[in-house]
């Protein structure tokens, strides 16, 4: 069956037909909308020009009304390539060639095979309607990456091992060729190739992405090459990510895990920029840019037979290795103010906290086998629950904590218990919002003492 486009806007001043055409949409898994003058459609559509796949429209509104070609030819003006299909009861050629001229797509006479037309233009259209689909996921997909490459790319960190990874963004940008960028899960791989691109001639061309390891290999075929209708039992037309990356970047994450077979296609259309949708025996050409990523030790999986040499020859013309965390650890405290700067921009009711020192060296301490994106959920979460503004070390989770704890087992005793002296003091100071009456009653002791551990521990100006 012919899969329907997502959300379907019709058109038409009669009850009974908005019903008609909404039943047949839903019974073909659209989301049908429907209004009954052309002004209302209009002000639909100018709202959110991206809203709808399509849109059915009736030509004839009544004597005094605003009629079908006046509002095509106003859609056509807020957005030139959102197809339309008019409707009419008064089917003529001259009204069909003038629809044509101003832009639908299919004319559809209101008769007794209404229903039998209207499915067979949605089925000549498609082609036409996937790809509307397909453009406007290419819309956002361009805007998300514009908004993740401001402030130099936000690879955040100032580290020597970063400042070589922006050095080889920069040099190897606008050579059109494919890139490998290698490093462990989580170091920021897919910003990096969206870096690259950003920063190379086809920066205002689409930058398409997919994850080699998470679609099994007949789906990952038709989601790179795309698929004929019919290419399968019920299946319909799918355009491929690569004719989606003509002229742009695909970056192809986790391609360690395709099957040697997969991979000899791959290097195909990466030698000769051609290939077939799935179904298909027309040849399909390309200019796309390829940028791979793998956290897997391809030395090895060559070694052993699991990639092919050649593949990888290809792809390396420039390797980038992203490092862990734990070999860039002086980036941390950046890493977690801007995390929480960025939290604190997309909630309005969060606040960025202020990381205490001992906090700090408790995530210096911790080795981050998650690397940035372990980091990155770590301080979300912590900036959401902690009230205060200071996220102090029992805010940390457990597998922190325990980090720390080992990391200091070759410290003194004394020095060990000045610390949990400390960190006690901070909390219960912090819980009492200051009001050192409250910290001293908490702790059973002396409001004098009190004074005198804070100042030893430098935690406060106790007057």
């Amino acid at each position: 069956m012919w899969k329907m486009a997502e959300r379907i806007l019709v058109v038409d001043d009669q009850t009974a037909m908005q019903d008609l055409l909404t039943d047949l949409l839903e019974q073909r898994g659209a989301e049908p909308v429907a209004v009954g003058t052309v002004e209302e459609g209009l002000e639909m559509v100018s709202k959110s020009p991206d809203a709808f796949d399509l849109v059915i429209l009736d030509l004839d509104f009544g004597e005094g009304q605003t009629n079908g070609l006046a509002g095509l030819e106003e859609i056509k003006k807020i957005n030139p390539s959102l197809p339309v299909v008019i409707l009419t009861g008064k089917g003529t050629i001259s009204t069909a060639v003038e629809a044509i001229k101003l832009g639908a797509q299919e004319y559809v006479e209101k008769d007794f095979y209404i229903e039998e037309n209207m499915e067979l233009a949605l089925t000549r259209l498609n082609h036409l309607i996937r790809a509307t689909i397909d453009n406007k996921r290419l819309r956002r997909e361009r805007e998300f990456y514009r908004e993740e490459l401001k402030g130099r790319y936000n690879i955040v960190g100032k580290s020597r091992a970063i400042q070589q990874v922006h050095q080889q963004i920069a040099e190897v940008a606008s050579i059109p060729r494919p890139v490998l960028i290698r490093g462990e899960r989580g170091t920021g791989k897919e910003l990096v190739a969206a870096a690259i691109h950003n920063n190379s001639d086809r920066q205002k061309r689409p930058f398409i992405t997919i994850n080699c390891a998470a679609l099994a290999e007949g789906l990952l075929e038709c989601e790179l090459f795309g698929q004929e209708d019919n290419a399968f039992t019920n299946s319909s037309f799918r355009e491929g990510r690569f004719v989606l990356a003509d002229r742009g970047t695909l970056f192809l994450d986790e391609i360690g895990n395709m099957s040697v077979e997969f991979q000899q296609k791959i290097l195909r259309v990466l030698e000769y920029q051609q290939f077939e949708r799935v179904g298909g025996t027309k040849t399909i050409k390309v200019d796309v840019r390829v940028i791979a990523a793998t956290n897997s030790d391809m030395e090895a999986d060559i070694e052993v037979g699991k990639f092919r040499a050649d593949l990888y020859d290809r792809l390396a013309f420039e390797t980038i290795w992203l490092p862990p965390l734990r070999d860039r650890k002086e980036d941390i405290e950046l890493l977690c103010y801007h995390f929480m700067e960025r939290l604190a921009g997309e909630v309005a009711d969060i606040k960025p906290k202020r990381l205490a020192p001992e906090t700090l060296e408790h995530l210096h301490a911790y080795d981050w086998p998650g690397n940035v994106r372990e980091l990155k959920y770590v301080i979300e979460r912590i900036t959401y629950k902690v009230d205060g503004d200071t996220i102090s070390p029992h805010h940390l989770p457990q597998e922190i904590l325990t980090a720390y704890s080992r990391a200091g087992d070759g410290e003194t005793l004394s020095n060990r218990l000045a610390q949990v002296e400390k960190q006690i003091l901070m909390d219960v100071y912090e819980q009492c919002q200051g009001e050192l009456e409250d910290v001293a009653r908490q702790l059973s002791t002396p409001l004098e003492s009190l004074k005198q551990l804070m100042q030893k521990h430098q935690i406060d100006d106790v007057q």
